[in-house]
């Protein structure tokens, strides 16, 4: 693999948040999931892909039978600094680009500063397993207006092994979702992440969308392709 660890760190994000560190990704991989929301199920792919074009990063794209999104990820952090979303409706498709400059937020050692949720996926494969149990995210998708007043948590609930279609993976698994009074009462979403190697997805359940929205699930069907 290319390691690009001279780079320096996205400016303005203190290093004394909690450590992401890239686990040694390839330079590609490919992830084969089965996406099931109300009882539908459909195929979904992840892949993962090194590149130099303008400057080092990886291109972590997925494609659902409606969602089809794409981010770039700093290589050392995996911390995304630009992001597309195209939902592919019956009556429009609808594209969102998502740019972030100038990132000024100071994080504790207790806090992890997160851009685009969707990227979790891949950034943390790089959590400091087993050393941490609960954080709280800087979600830089806030507004002046509502960043005060929500806030995110990461807690790590324990290992546990997850069935695929041809193994049995042992992972970790994760709950994120509002912290506080709010995340008694609206859903939060789990990830399962692996415990061997560099940490794959296994598994993924939470909401659709808000309060009353189907619970989508990802499950991997295939080994990591390389």
């Amino acid at each position: 693999m290319r390691l690009w660890w001279v780079l320096a760190l996205v400016p303005g994000v203190l290093v004394a948040q909690v450590p992401i560190k890239n686990p040694g990704l390839p330079d590609h991989e490919v992830l084969r999931y089965v996406e099931a929301v109300g009882g539908v199920r459909h195929p979904f792919e992840s892949s993962l892909n090194l590149v130099d074009d303008p400057t080092p990063h990886y291109e972590f794209h997925s494609v659902g039978v409606d969602l089809e999104t794409t981010f770039h990820l700093h290589p050392n952090n995996l911390l995304s600094y630009w992001s597309q979303m195209v939902n592919k409706g019956p009556e429009a498709t609808v594209v969102r680009t998502s740019e972030y400059n100038s990132i000024a937020a100071k994080a504790r050692g207790d806090q992890l500063v997160v851009t685009d949720l969707g990227s979790l996926a891949v950034m943390l494969r790089g959590f400091p397993w087993g050393k941490v149990s609960s954080v709280q995210l800087i979600y830089l998708g806030n507004t002046t207006y509502t960043g005060p007043g929500i806030a995110f948590d990461l807690q790590v609930v324990g290992r546990e092994p997850v069935k695929g279609k041809s193994k049995t993976w042992e992972c970790w698994h994760v709950s994120t979702g509002l912290a506080g009074a709010l995340g008694l009462v609206l859903p939060r979403t789990d990830w399962w992440f692996a415990v061997d190697g560099t940490h794959p997805l296994v598994k993924m359940a939470g909401p659709l969308g808000g309060p009353g929205s189907p619970t989508r699930t990802l499950t991997l069907e295939s080994d990591v392709e390389n």
